[in-house]
């Protein structure tokens, strides 16, 4: 070796895709390297016409165990993993008559596309790599003299780079695939940890965190001081993560942050068939309504909080039409989201050429949410399951005297579909379907019931609350957190319950004449 440069004289072929392998083996020939493989590949080779070395014949041994044991023997791994530079390495390798290998190919056996295709548990079993996964991880430990290869990938690259230095290899490169070798190893062996889990009783044994690949990096942080990038992993990329931006900016961290929570909200409504928007501001939501049709629904939902939806996000359940599109290139958003856009609205939309449109597909309904989120602490991560219960009239318990109206059950479930997305300690006041008060982000659930009144009498022509209801994400541990609610007209109340002092806040209710309601289930955001 010199220089780095390690000339590519013999290649170990093991792969289970033979696409792409016959011009691969070919390109091969013409740059003068001799070729061994194994098994089926080695049979592949050979009846294309080529000159291949069956591994056979270097171990002296054939196939074991149907095929379990082809390349696990030690002249195989020698030859991989012999420092070329350790002359008692090349001792051994001479007393034993035994080549280096300067090139490893090997695929793995497909895993995941047996899991996928929902295969039994004996036919998952047997499409675990062992012989292929020794084989990437030995040439990528010894990358100072070998190069591996682990997709088809790849296949062109190689050629073209032994091709632009006469047969040799640099090691740069060498490294950069071993790079891609224990990457590939690593996220092989967590498909197969993910589907022995399935089978663990312990919910939260032994996790471990899934390798994600590097989607973006992202112009700069939550500050224009800190560094960002965006991974995601296939699972995501086929659900939530399949968006796709058809105009604007680059999606910034925060808007990922804005992206989420405003999916989030969506997915809370997911049963709903009528219009639903949502109108989003620094992951809160500061507008949510149903509507006869899109205009009415955004602009029920924009009234609700017109200050804070400055520079927000917008998003919709339905095809975006021309005349809301109209509508909301008069304010500004940072990004809008939505299933489809008609072709008229993105004519209107192009207008702003800095708005970020996001659409999410008509079959965004059939998306599956991750069982599990992760939030990174300063002392370790912490796991949980994701929030995805939904209450219906049969979760409500009425604990009043007086029971509230079908009307009232309504916006109840509504105020509580909304509230679920609520930075604590979250207050949401709704009338007829749509938000008219969000109390959000405060020390205090008083703070946040205050908030939100403020907020919904403060809306043009709005002197009081009558007829509306209120929804807590957690109990009120004092009546005081309501008082001034019913003061102010609010009639119904949905809310966990579960305090010491549920009994004093029924009183007051049924002191008031309202109804009040417990879910018997937090959704407390922290």
């Amino acid at each position: 070796m010199k220089n780095g440069m390690v000339k590519i004289k013999k290649a170990l072929i093991s792969v289970s895709n033979k696409s792409g392998l016959k011009k691969f083996v070919s390109d091969l020939n013409s740059l003068d390297i001799k070729v061994i493989a194994s098994g089926g590949t080695a049979k592949f080779i050979e009846d294309n016409g080529f000159n291949v070395i069956d591994i056979e014949k270097i171990t002296g041994f054939p196939q074991l165990l149907g095929g379990r044991v082809k390349t696990l023997h030690p002249k195989i791994h020698s030859s991989i993993l012999a420092d070329r530079g350790n002359q008692n390495h090349i001792k051994d390798l001479k007393k034993m008559e035994i080549d280096t290998i300067d090139l490893v190919v090997c695929d793995l056996y497909p895993f995941s596309d047996a899991v996928d295709k929902k295969k039994d548990i004996d036919y998952c079993v047997e499409n675990i790599d062992i012989g292929g996964i020794t084989l990437l991880r030995a040439a990528g430990k010894n990358f100072k003299y070998v190069t591996v290869i682990t997709n088809i990938s790849q296949y062109q690259e190689v050629i073209d780079h032994l091709k632009q230095n006469k047969g040799y290899s640099t090691y740069k490169f060498r490294l950069k695939k071993a790079n891609q070798a224990f990457k590939s190893s690593s996220n092989y062996d967590f498909k197969i940890l993910k589907w022995f889990n399935q089978f663990n009783k312990k919910e939260f044994s032994e996790f471990i965190f899934p390798n994600e690949k590097l989607e973006d990096i992202l112009t700069y942080g939550e500050n224009a001081h800190q560094k960002a990038a965006f991974y995601q992993d296939e699972n995501k990329k086929k659900n939530w993560g399949n968006f796709r931006k058809l105009q604007g900016k680059p999606l910034s961290f925060n808007n990922h942050l804005d992206l989420d929570a405003s999916l989030n909200l969506l997915n809370n409504f997911i049963k709903y068939k009528d219009n639903i928007a949502g109108v989003i501001k620094h992951t809160n939501p500061c507008g949510v309504s149903n509507g006869k049709n899109q205009l009415e629904a955004f602009n029920n939902a924009i009234i609700c909080d017109p200050i804070s939806a400055f520079g927000g996000i917008v998003i919709f359940n339905k095809k975006v039409n021309e005349q809301v599109a109209k509508k909301l290139v008069n304010n500004f958003f940072e990004m809008v989201i939505a299933p489809e856009f008609q072709i008229k609205a993105l004519k209107v939309f192009s207008k702003k050429k800095n708005l970020r449109l996001i659409s999410l597909d008509k079959k965004w309904r059939n998306n599956r949410i991750d069982k599990y989120e992760f939030k990174s602490v300063l002392q370790g991560t912490l796991i949980q399951e994701v929030d995805t219960k939904f209450i219906s009239v049969r979760d409500l318990k009425v604990v009043t005297k007086i029971a509230p109206t079908m009307k009232e059950i309504q916006d109840l479930i509504f105020a509580w579909n909304v509230v679920k997305s609520v930075k604590s300690n979250g207050i949401v006041i709704v009338k007829n379907m749509k938000t008219i008060g969000i109390g959000s982000g405060q020390p205090s659930r008083i703070d946040s019931s205050k908030l939100a009144i403020k907020k919904a009498l403060n809306l043009k022509n709005v002197k009081n609350l009558n007829n509306a209801v209120m929804a807590s994400d957690a109990f009120f541990p004092f009546s005081d957190g309501i008082e001034e609610a019913i003061e102010n007209g609010v009639k119904a109340i949905i809310q966990p319950g579960g305090s010491i002092r549920d009994d004093e806040v029924i009183e007051l209710a049924n002191k008031k004449n309202i109804s009040m309601v417990f879910t018997g289930i937090r959704s407390f955001k922290h």
